[in-house]
């Protein structure tokens, strides 16, 4: 599973960043996704809550 970000429609609504924050973080002003910071069904349902739907989930 990795997890990709769509800039041009993510609408800062920081869920992401507040709900998981050891996976979604803002470094030196860039949005950063560590996934081994959650398990995968904490990123998951992290990302299903996402307002814009910014975040999405790639099989691998």
């Amino acid at each position: 599973m990795k997890v990709t970000y769509d800039k041009e429609i993510c609408t800062h609504s920081a869920n992401c960043v507040k709900t998981l924050p050891s996976v979604f973080q803002i470094k030196d002003g860039e949005f950063v996704i560590t996934q081994g910071g959650a398990t995968e069904d904490q990123i998951r349902k992290t990302v299903g809550e996402c307002p814009s739907k910014a975040l999405k989930i790639i099989e691998e």
